[in-house]
């Protein structure tokens, strides 16, 4: 909890030169964003961006969604930079695969049909940090860069920043401090505040590649239009984020501007291991390789030389997310799963909703109504942190709890993808086009009646779909239909017009009910509660 400064440091000589009204720890996206927009809605603030690095490197988060889509073009105004320096994302596409040798040819696809109707795009995190910092100094925030947080004493209403810089040591001091630093999660780790979601056991290994197949080019689907090896679409295979799917992981395919192709592995230490001799690059290079699909895109690609990373444990949360003189930001506040590109929706409401709070405080709007004893910021904490911490569990258990037991049957994946995607284009995306005040609420963050259905309603699915996924690969049916199937999923748009993306996922959903409810009555009941095995070489059953 932020105390009250110490009699000694109120009564430092500190020069005003050194004193900002904001400190932010981070110069990525998140902690430039949250920088950009204090300084647009409050010009005469004094806001500092404190960077480790000297030039960004390369990290994960290439592929926004929606919400983050609207976020950089919409709100940064970043449209120009996106269409020039990076690609468009033409939606989320699943492959499935139901032997070892199949081709692409061959798998069961799940993707869009048409080209997206709203705006995403699949991004250089290091040119895009780099643009956005940059974007900052523009806006007046003075930066600092390279430069080393060393401490970090939180009070309230001075805290006090201890760095280095050219060399030298520096304190200064802020009225509020944000920790936008990433996976590093800085001041969380110093508050103790930060804790690993232990009920969801991810792990990811990923690098870039050069030399990839083009997945719309002659060479996976041939050089007759006549005669194609993958039926024709409106919308391109390559630009989409493809996800190529087996019990207990993914592997996502994303490409580049620059024409290089980031493929990770993500998997669920309980139902997978990356089995195999060698280190983890070896085992990573020999994984995707192998895969059907993936070994066709990259039989001629190589590696980017030490560019191959990894993460034993991807998710992890924040008991609080802000108090009085600091507050944390994007990954710096938590992470979930990748599976959805969820990440830079996060950093979006985040940021949106920390600047609001910030600016509020700052501007002296809650001191209103009298309240000049600190309890309208208390209370607008409080409040802050309830939303965030609502939102982290009632999202993982509306979407990724048991989700990895899906992947490796298309069928159920295509169930979850379509009705997911739906719910969050009717109950996200659509209230933050309609308002952008929107994004200050974290999916399910508020105590609505509304949020609260949503939230049953999609939990309830998620683990009905989770135990189909039992029932499946105890009976010898999961995935039965991995080869030769192709669904064409309407491209959704704003309010109602992402109910028929709705209606086909619960068609699907309900086929496979009639399934389990016919076997029902021909077989005894199985043991459903316990996932069955391991898998390590990626098959689908």
């Amino acid at each position: 909890m932020a105390t009250d400064m110490p009699s000694s440091d109120r009564q430092s000589d500190q020069s005003e030169a050194d004193h900002y009204d904001v400190v932010v720890i981070g110069g990525s996206v998140a902690g430039s964003a949250v920088a950009t927009l204090l300084r647009r809605w409050r010009p005469e603030s004094r806001v500092l961006v404190i960077e480790r690095r000297e030039t960004f490197d390369r990290k994960v988060g290439e592929a926004t969604v929606e919400v983050s889509g609207f976020f950089l073009h919409r709100v940064l105004g970043l449209y120009d930079h996106l269409s020039r320096r990076h690609l468009p994302k033409h939606g989320l596409r699943f492959w499935f695969r139901d032997r070892a040798g199949q081709t692409l040819a061959g798998m069961s696809e799940v993707g869009p049909r048409f080209v997206p109707r709203l705006p995403s795009f699949q991004l250089d995190r290091s040119r895009l940090d780099e643009h956005v910092l940059a974007l900052a100094s523009t806006e007046g925030c003075e930066v600092l860069r390279p430069a080393k947080v060393e401490r970090v004493e939180c009070s309230w209403p001075k805290s006090r920043v201890t760095l280095r810089h050219d060399g030298e040591r520096r304190t200064v001091t802020a009225r509020w401090v944000i920790d936008a630093s990433g996976r590093r999660c800085l001041l969380g780790r110093q508050l103790d505040l930060t804790r690993r979601t232990e009920e969801h056991t991810t792990a990811a290994v990923w690098a870039r590649w050069r030399g990839a197949a083009d997945l719309d080019g002659p060479g996976v689907v041939g050089s007759d239009p006549r005669a194609a090896e993958l039926s024709d679409m409106a919308a391109s295979r390559r630009l989409a984020t493809n996800h190529f799917c087996g019990y207990g992981w993914w592997c996502w395919a994303i490409p580049l501007a620059d024409g290089e192709t980031s493929v990770g592995l993500v998997y669920d230490r309980e139902l997978f291991e990356l089995d195999g001799d060698g280190d983890l690059e070896e085992r990573y290079r020999r994984f995707v390789t192998q895969q059907p699909g993936l070994r066709e895109l990259l039989a001629g690609a190589v590696i980017e030389e030490k560019d191959c990373r990894g993460a034993s444990h991807l998710a992890y949360r924040s008991d609080r997310y802000a108090d009085r003189g600091w507050a944390l930001v994007g990954d710096a506040a938590a992470f979930i799963d990748p599976l959805y590109s969820p990440g830079l929706d996060f950093v979006a409401m985040s940021t949106w909703a920390t600047a609001r709070l910030i600016d509020d405080e700052l501007s002296g709007r809650l001191e209103g109504a009298g309240q000049l004893d600190g309890s309208a910021l208390e209370g607008r904490l409080s409040e802050h942190n309830d939303r965030f911490r609502r939102s982290y569990r009632c999202w993982f258990e509306a979407l990724y709890q048991g989700k990895y037991e899906l992947l490796g049957d298309a069928e159920l994946t295509a169930a979850a993808f379509l009705f997911d995607t739906a719910m969050y284009y009717l109950g996200v995306v659509s209230p933050v086009y309609k308002d952008v005040e929107n994004l200050a609420n974290p999916v399910f963050g508020l105590p609505t009646g509304g949020s609260r259905w949503a939230h049953r309603i999609m939990s309830a699915f998620n683990r009905r779909l989770n135990r189909l996924a039992r029932f499946r690969r105890r009976a010898g049916s999961y995935g039965r239909r991995n080869a030769g199937w192709r669904l064409g999923a309407k491209s959704p748009g704003l309010g109602g017009e992402a109910l028929p993306m709705l209606r086909q996922g619960l068609r699907i959903w309900l086929r496979i009910e009639r399934e389990y409810l016919f076997y029902r009555l021909l077989h005894r009941r199985l043991d459903l509660t316990m996932p069955v095995s391991r898998a390590v070489d990626g098959t689908p059953g």
